[in-house]
């Protein structure tokens, strides 16, 4: 199972992220946002994030190239691992610039994280059919 995200910025105009594809619910996702957080600082983690204009596969801090080969089977002709945040699509639909909205109306898409670049703090949603459409929010404690 997929469970499909997309992570961003939070605030400006309007909150704009990335697609995730896999592990999106928020058992495994803000555990893993917040250890990105912790260890990185929130600019540099949504400036990687971002820069990945295809979307990621998997977002898993502890991700390596042997991971991406032999435990997951993912295409490496499609992605490559990036060192500690895991793995980023190369070739396919450009899927940045995503908003909640479109979460909200996209099929797949179950979650959205947006990050307040000025606090730390990560804002999200459940955007599956049915759900309540108010928001949660989790304080990233310890963070740089």
């Amino acid at each position: 199972m997929s469970d499909p995200c997309i992570v961003g910025r939070l605030g400006g105009e309007k909150a704009t992220g990335v697609y995730i594809h896999i592990d999106g619910a928020p058992q495994a996702m803000l555990p893993r946002l917040g250890q990105l957080l912790a260890r990185d600082g929130t600019e540099k983690v949504l400036t990687t994030l971002a820069r990945r204009h295809y979307g990621w596969a998997y977002l898993w801090p502890e991700f390596d190239e042997g991971d991406a080969e032999t435990n997951l089977d993912l295409p490496l002709y499609k992605g490559k691992v990036i060192p500690g945040y895991g793995f980023c699509y190369t070739i396919g639909p450009l899927v940045h610039g995503l908003t909640l909205n479109n979460a909200r109306v996209h099929p797949l898409i179950g979650w959205a994280y947006f990050i307040d670049a000025a606090g730390g703090d990560i804002h999200w949603w459940d955007t599956r059919p049915g759900a309540p459409a108010t928001g949660h929010v989790a304080t990233v404690w310890g963070r740089a």
